[in-house]
């Protein structure tokens, strides 16, 4: 692979990765994009601007799976994939709809967010993901608003009751998808605490280490 060329979808375990955006309405301090240069374990992430088209994404992904099976197929890169809400319904549409083969209607989609969708859009857009969205990975990270605002550092208009939409997120993806985790890294917060508070939401907990230092 170019190293230089963006990367638009990238494989990781047993997952297709796909870099929807550059964009995103937090600015976590634990998020490597800054220090790793856009780099995430040799794929480029850096689009320059250039946001791929559904169309774009998933001839890709038929090029992946033709050259290799994968068991996952998840909207997760240095952005937010919720900022093209559209577009990643749309992905997930064509694959849930037999119109994306060889991809399989089987498939399992999974989205990595940090749960600002429904602030950033405005309505809850939880219900327009069933169906099409199998599992969602939250990204929460502590269960006191005053510490979510200093680990996620979101930018305005989303700072100030950004905590609770991230809570009503969860609380909606948790009864509407079929799976839903609220995730943490698990550095300096209070663990026993996010795991209950994730409990009351209907998520299941999941704790992370950061990401090692380059």
């Amino acid at each position: 692979m170019d190293a230089l060329k963006p990367t638009i979808v990238y494989r990781y375990k047993n997952g297709l990765y796909v870099n929807l955006t550059n964009r995103c309405p937090t600015a976590c301090v634990f998020c490597v994009k800054h220090a790793w240069k856009m780099d995430y374990r040799g794929s480029n992430l850096d689009l320059g601007g250039a946001e791929p088209s559904p169309a774009e994404v998933i001839a890709l992904a038929k090029e992946q799976w033709t050259a290799a099976p994968f068991e996952e197929f998840v909207f997760c890169g240095y952005g937010e994939p919720t900022m093209r809400f559209e577009a990643m319904l749309t992905c997930a549409r064509l694959i849930k709809t037999g119109r994306a083969e060889p991809l399989p209607r089987t498939l399992r989609v999974r989205l990595n967010t940090n749960g600002l969708a429904n602030a950033v859009w405005g309505r809850n857009v939880v219900p327009e993901m069933k169906g099409l969205i199998d599992s969602v990975h939250v990204s929460l990270n502590t269960a006191d608003p005053e510490q979510w605002r200093a680990l996620m550092r979101p930018l305005e208009p989303w700072a100030a009751g950004g905590f609770e939409k991230v809570k009503e997120f969860i609380r909606e993806a948790s009864l509407i998808l079929p799976e839903a985790f609220a995730t943490a890294v698990e550095d300096g917060i209070d663990t026993e605490q996010f795991k209950a508070l994730a409990a009351r939401l209907g998520a299941e907990p999941r704790l992370r280490p950061p990401l090692e230092a380059r």
